[in-house]
């Protein structure tokens, strides 16, 4: 596991085992749901699973640029993180900070591969064992209509996460992301948006983990200001049917 994931594990636990000690009222169509959401990114995973070398090929004829960034390794992505609201809503997450320039080797966090249409398809992460003559942890974008899918690879190779982020009138609606190294064992995170005047209002998350039947849903609504920056999020954890009301202030 990277930071993010053993970060989030440590919540999780945390979490659930204060939920499992408590009576939680689960909506079993919507664990339904969810499963089935999981199902699908599994069936991803196990379609490129033995897919590496070809991706890598398939992928590197297409790179025209590349951006670099320092710093928000315990972030899914760092700084092109596709959620608009994990490094808030996790208190303490950066996203990291995107060089001028390419930096030496040791000095960047992520490499950003982007095509002739300035499309993000491949993010290559340092880590502790990347060496400038080995391989990076690789994470392989592909854009389909109103989708994205997201293939995460360890440096040795084995597909370990499936994300999904879907959208519609350019705005993100729905992000979704399983870690899945071991399909029986998969778990999901969702976040799912809503708009006003297309600016984001609504923020729900769902924490699932099937093997225990349990989810945990979050909601927060949300506070922009002028230059479209979040400034507040106002909301929290639903537990039957009550919903917790934290204040989440983020103006400088």
């Amino acid at each position: 596991m990277d930071e993010f994931e053993l970060m989030l594990e440590e919540i999780r636990n945390s979490t659930m085992e204060t939920l499992k000690n408590s009576t939680i009222q689960i909506d079993q169509e919507k664990l339904e749901k969810f499963k089935g959401i999981i199902s699908e990114l599994v069936s991803i995973r196990n379609k490129y699973k033995e897919q590496l070398p070809y991706l890598r090929t398939l992928t590197e004829k297409e790179i025209v640029n590349f951006r670099y960034s320092k710093g928000g390794e315990a972030i899914h992505r760092g700084y092109y993180c596709p959620s608009p609201v994990l490094d808030l809503i996790v208190g303490g997450l950066k996203r990291g900070k995107l060089f001028k320039r390419k930096p030496d080797f040791g000095r960047y966090s992520y490499e950003y591969c982007f095509d002739s249409k300035n499309r993000l398809i491949l993010v290559r992460g340092v880590n502790e064992f990347t060496t400038p003559n080995s391989n990076y942890n690789e994470e392989y974008l592909f854009y389909n209509c109103k989708t994205i899918i997201g293939l995460e690879f360890r440096q040795t190779g084995d597909i370990v996460a499936v994300s999904r982020c879907t959208f519609a009138n350019n705005n993100i609606v729905k992000y979704e992301r399983s870690i899945c190294s071991l399909p029986q064992y998969a778990d999901l995170y969702i976040e799912e948006y809503a708009y006003e005047n297309n600016l984001l209002s609504e923020v729900r998350t769902f924490q699932v983990t099937p093997r225990i039947e349990l989810y945990i849903e979050d909601k927060f609504k949300v506070e922009i200001d002028e230059d479209g920056k979040i400034i507040k999020l106002i909301g929290g954890t639903i537990t039957n049917g009550v919903w917790e009301q934290r204040i989440f202030n983020f103006k400088k």
